[in-house]
């Protein structure tokens, strides 16, 4: 699953806790407007018990001054009573116009007003105007039981009034403070949530975020110890992952790049010794027969010789002096395949034929080691250079006498398998060891043992290597310290076709 970025991750919390405090407004406001409604309400109340109170008074003030009236027949009553009557349309009026958006307390407003104008009309001038013909009358008990009638009928439509806009008033108390009660849950949980969203948040940036980047900052001190094996499981948001991921990948290129360093470091230290060996091999192989060159050119010079002596001592100058040509070829060779420079003039031969020779020209009699060869009875014909390859098989028999013991034999072998043709020298001589056995071919390489024994410039194996590989062939060896060892030439049979020269580069 696709890890969300940092700022993904800031994006919903943000987004979270905007949505709860939203709601916690939303809660509040409607909270306040249901406060509001609720103290519109009551205050409308007010007004209609304090409308309904004044009629209920102008209502007593009616009956006391009829009253009064009736029994005294004063007529300051009467003066009171119209005084009281005149108060009737602007109190009734107050009240039908408080009501007027209520239909229901609009309604008994209205019946308010026909009792008191019942009450007026129909009963108090009446009875007004009886007091004036008889007291008696006026103050009997059909009067008295009128009065009561409808003084309670309007009593009672007025206590019906209140007790409706009571009743309204405290519902919507009652419904805002359920309403104040639950904005006041919702304003906690949100105020809760949106806290516990905070911390949560706070923790998942120490976990998810400084974790992983104090774990980096920790990595980074290992390597900069020199620790370029530190890795780094990916963790946290996108953005850490991401910087985990380029951390991991830059270790694993400075580790990279040590072990390149390291192996090419090791290179040059390889190629700085062999070339100490070099030198030092260079100036021991050269100074030994150019001593004798020098030495024995030196004696014919200054002294005559009996003929015999004379050639003797021309041999060994001879001897020496191929032996310098021989190295002097040996560096030349190696100079032109490192730069890619030897060029082969191949021809068709039989290669039987060419290990033949090399044979009679390295087991000349009496010579010091035994020969055993073994040669097919037809020709083996290769497409190749045939002087590079007479040197390659003339260095393979020139180890195999140097490295085996005086009167040692020596066994080469020409034979064909398959498509290839393989020439095989094996001798009786002191072995090479496992771990040097593929180093042989190196330049400049030789054995301890070997160099401690026989003298040499490691390049003659290098140089017949590089040559087999240039004609599509191999050189191996197979070897065991103290037992002796195989080399084995494997060159690819030619084409039946009329001969040809040629000139390749390898």
């Amino acid at each position: 699953m696709r890890r969300l970025s940092l700022v993904q991750r800031v994006g919903l919390l943000a987004a979270g806790i905007a949505a709860l405090v939203g709601i916690l407004f939303v809660a509040a406001l409607v909270a306040i407007l249901s406060l509001r409604n609720a103290e519109a309400r009551e205050s409308r109340s007010k007004d209609v018990t304090v409308a309904t109170l004044r009629v209920r008074t102008l209502s007593a003030d009616l009956e006391s001054a009829l009253r009064g009236y009736v029994l005294s027949a004063n007529p300051r009553f009467v003066v009171i009573f119209q005084t009281a009557r005149a108060r009737v349309p602007a109190d009734v009026g107050r009240l039908r116009d408080l009501v007027r958006d209520d239909p229901p307390q609009r309604v008994r407003a209205q019946r308010v007003e026909n009792e008191l104008q019942g009450y007026l009309v129909d009963y108090a001038d009446n009875v007004i105007f009886l007091a004036q013909l008889s007291r008696a009358a006026a103050t009997g008990q059909a009067a008295g039981s009128e009065a009561k009638r409808r003084i309670g009928e309007i009593n009672g439509t007025l206590d019906e009034l209140l007790a409706a806009e009571n009743r309204r008033a405290g519902n919507a108390s009652a419904h805002a403070r359920d309403v104040a009660n639950v904005a006041v849950g919702v304003g906690i949980g949100a105020i809760v949530v949106s806290s516990a969203l905070v911390l949560l948040f706070g923790a998942w940036v120490a976990r998810g975020v400084a974790r992983p980047v104090r774990r980096v900052a920790e990595a980074a001190v290992e390597v900069a110890g020199g620790d370029l094996t530190v890795r780094l499981e990916p963790e946290g948001t996108a953005e850490v992952s991401a910087l985990v991921t380029a951390f991991n990948s830059m270790t694993g290129s400075l580790e990279l790049g040590r072990h390149q360093l390291i192996a090419q470091n090791e290179q040059l230290r390889e190629g700085e010794r062999h070339k100490r060996d070099l030198i030092s091999m260079v100036s021991h192989e050269l100074r030994t027969p150019l001593s004798a060159v020098l030495g024995f050119t030196a004696l014919l010079l200054e002294r005559d010789f009996p003929p015999d002596e004379q050639r003797r001592y021309l041999e060994i100058i001879d001897t020496q002096a191929r032996r310098l040509a021989s190295l002097a070829g040996d560096f030349l060779d190696v100079q032109l395949l490192a730069g890619g420079d030897l060029t082969l003039v191949r021809t068709r031969f039989d290669l039987a034929e060419l290990v033949r020779e090399q044979a009679q020209l390295f087991f000349l009699e009496p010579a010091s080691h035994r020969l055993a060869l073994d040669l097919p009875g037809e020709p083996l014909v290769v497409d190749g250079d045939r002087d590079r390859l007479s040197q390659v098989v003339g260095n393979l028999l020139s180890n195999a006498i140097k490295y085996s013991p005086p009167d040692g034999e020596v066994r080469v072998s020409v034979r064909s398998e398959g498509r290839d043709a393989v020439v095989s020298v094996s001798d009786d001589g002191i072995g090479i060891s496992p771990q040097d056995g593929q180093r042989v071919f190196e330049k400049f390489f030789r054995a301890a043992d070997a160099a401690a024994t026989v003298g040499g410039t490691g390049l003659g194996l290098a140089v017949a290597r590089d040559i087999v590989s240039s004609h599509e062939g191999t050189l191996d060896v197979q070897s065991a310290p103290g037992k002796g060892s195989t080399f084995l030439l494997r060159l690819p049979l030619g084409v039946q076709q009329p001969a040809a020269t040629a000139s390749a580069n390898p």
